[in-house]
């Protein structure tokens, strides 16, 4: 989260430069509702880096809430597989000295047919 905002902030800084090193220059901006007459590029620029903070910080905050769900999933799926893994161990281990008792027909211990 840390390095996300430290690039958002930079780039909220790299939008201003812009509206600063042409902050004279004057533009009538048109948008949905209405129109902004006389805006300064400056005025512009620090509305978009704005914009720009407030989006990147809300796209930053959802993604970090998919990665904690997903990881809850992951853990939980990990878990039911530790709790089956042993419950195979312990019925490998339960039915092995039975199993170790046993020949099969074909098996002669002392080699004569």
């Amino acid at each position: 989260m840390k390095n996300i905002l430290t690039v958002l902030l930079v780039l909220a800084v790299l939008v201003l430069a812009v509206g600063v090193a042409s902050y004279a220059t004057r533009v009538d901006v048109d948008y949905v509702i209405g129109t902004w007459h006389h805006a300064s590029l400056l005025a512009v620029a620090a509305v978009v880096a704005g914009l720009l903070l407030v989006v990147g910080f809300l796209a930053a905050l959802a993604a970090g809430f998919a990665h904690a769900r997903e990881r809850r999933v992951l853990e939980g799926e990990l878990e039911r597989t530790y709790v089956r893994l042993r419950a195979a161990e312990a019925s490998l281990a339960a039915t092995a000295p039975a199993e170790a008792g046993q020949t099969s027909p074909g098996d002669d211990p002392g080699g004569a047919s």
